[in-house]
């Protein structure tokens, strides 16, 4: 990969901090306004309520974290794109943000589901590396899903926008996990404030990370553009 020249560097460095914030934003929110309602849902019983939960936290995806990750990510690319529609981009990214959350929570779902009743055992957790492991593999499938609404936008501005698929991939492989790892460390039965600030730096500093690794991809493509 090419070298990030003077000009290309101003740009990354903006987008790597408009993922940063919006990530610690959006992300964060949502996280810390599924811990404040987690108890009620864990008291309640039934299906109903577990699939009303799993559709609130999509929701809250798509608003919270897919909105204003558009908005932060448009703002920036904008500046390289003066052809790109307003608003393309921030509805792609909701987009994408709702199908790789619904994709994501399909499995705690199923779990609790199949847990819901109170005589039922708890489930056993599996060992950190596992979990890790498999959030690796949830941050390579659902990385390029939340980019697949992006190409379509991004296909008309640059040549060879398939790399963007890729590079959301390798992105949230390296995030999900980091997700994971930050929040076995948030120190759950301190203050509400200690735990929320805890939990936005978390999903900030993964934002800036996400931010890095596909933003030099976009940096690259955005070189090429196409020629209409």
């Amino acid at each position: 990969m090419e070298a990030i020249g003077t000009g290309d560097s101003v740009f990354y460095r903006r987008w790597i901090l408009a993922n940063g914030w919006a990530e610690a934003a959006g992300l964060g929110t949502t996280f810390v306004l599924g811990r404040e309602v987690a108890p009620s849902l864990e008291r309640a019983t039934g299906a109903a309520t577990v699939i009303l939960g799993a559709v609130v936290a999509v929701l809250l995806g798509l608003i919270l974290e897919g909105a204003l990750v558009g908005l932060a990510q448009e703002a920036v690319l904008r500046r390289r794109l003066v052809a790109l529609r307003r608003g393309s981009w921030v509805f792609a990214t909701a987009i994408g943000a709702g199908l790789a959350w619904t994709l994501g929570m399909i499995p705690s779902t199923i779990l609790a589901l199949g847990n819901h009743d109170a005589a039922a055992s708890p489930p056993v957790e599996p060992p950190a590396l596992i979990q890790y492991g498999l959030a690796i593999v949830l941050g390579f499938v659902t990385g390029p899903i939340l980019g697949l609404a992006q190409w379509t936008v991004l296909r008309r501005h640059v040549a060879r926008p398939a790399s963007w698929l890729w590079a959301n991939a390798v992105a949230w492989a390296i995030g999900m996990p980091l997700i994971f790892l930050g929040m076995d460390r948030v120190p759950w039965t301190a203050s509400r404030f200690t735990v929320a600030l805890s939990i936005y730096g978390i999903c900030g500093a993964v934002g800036l990370v996400v931010g890095a690794v596909h933003g030099r991809v976009l940096v690259q493509l955005l070189r090429t553009p196409t020629e209409h």
